[in-house]
């Protein structure tokens, strides 16, 4: 489905939001879901008239399996070049454990990710902020993880990954406090990128905001 011009949101991903922006014919995949949604990804770019082979990075938002599930098999599908925070980079890995969620909602994950896996992959490309890859300026926003990212396209869209969440009303929250490393680090991170300007705000979960998303940011940000 797209969004705005050129930038389309990946519908039946299962686990978080997939993305995708077009230029040209070059695509940037933003996310890719739990394992499983290489196959869906792929299908949905020969719908759209591209091939797979146009694919050249996939950008991963942080390291989180329901973000980054499905991006070895779908670097095997495309032959794209993996994009991570080098903060997050080790998660991806397998050199570090993956972060552990708090409470009931750990102990759910747990459990889950006995029989949920995903291949492990070294990045090809480690992320700092303020690089730029693909007209994508990267934010370093850390809380949710280490090295959680959001992806600026210059005054039109904001991908946030989990730093923001929306619902079915696309009211914004915060992440659950035993889903983030730390929760107050996270809301200074969201301080930091409500200073931008952008029209379409890109969750990992949740619907998009498509209009004035940058002044919602801020009324929301004005609560706290």
């Amino acid at each position: 489905m797209e969004i705005v011009e050129g930038i389309h949101r990946i519908l039946r991903v299962r686990g978080a939001n997939a993305y995708l922006v077009k230029h040209d014919q070059d695509i940037t995949v933003v996310d890719t879901g739990l394992s499983g949604n290489a196959g869906k990804i792929v299908d949905y770019i020969q719908s759209i008239g591209c091939h797979r082979s146009d694919v050249k990075t996939i950008v991963l938002t942080h390291s989180d399996m329901d973000h980054t599930g499905s991006a070895a098999r779908l670097k095997e599908e495309t032959h794209a070049k993996v994009a991570i925070h080098e903060a997050d980079a080790p998660r991806l890995s397998g050199e570090k454990e993956l972060k552990a969620a708090k409470g009931v909602t750990g102990f759910f994950l747990r459990v889950a990710t006995t029989v949920m896996t995903f291949d492990r992959l070294n990045a090809d490309i480690l992320l700092k902020d303020s690089d730029i890859i693909d007209r994508l300026t990267v934010i370093h926003t850390p809380g949710h993880t280490d090295g959680s990212i959001c992806l600026y396209l210059a005054r039109r869209a904001l991908f946030v990954g989990d730093a923001l969440l929306t619902n079915d009303e696309r009211t914004l929250s915060f992440p659950r406090r035993s889903m983030s490393a730390d929760l107050d680090l996270a809301k200074e991170s969201i301080r930091k990128i409500s200073q931008l300007e952008y029209s379409v705000l890109l969750p990992g979960h949740g619907p998009p905001i498509r209009q004035n998303a940058s002044a919602i940011t801020r009324e929301f940000l004005s609560r706290f």
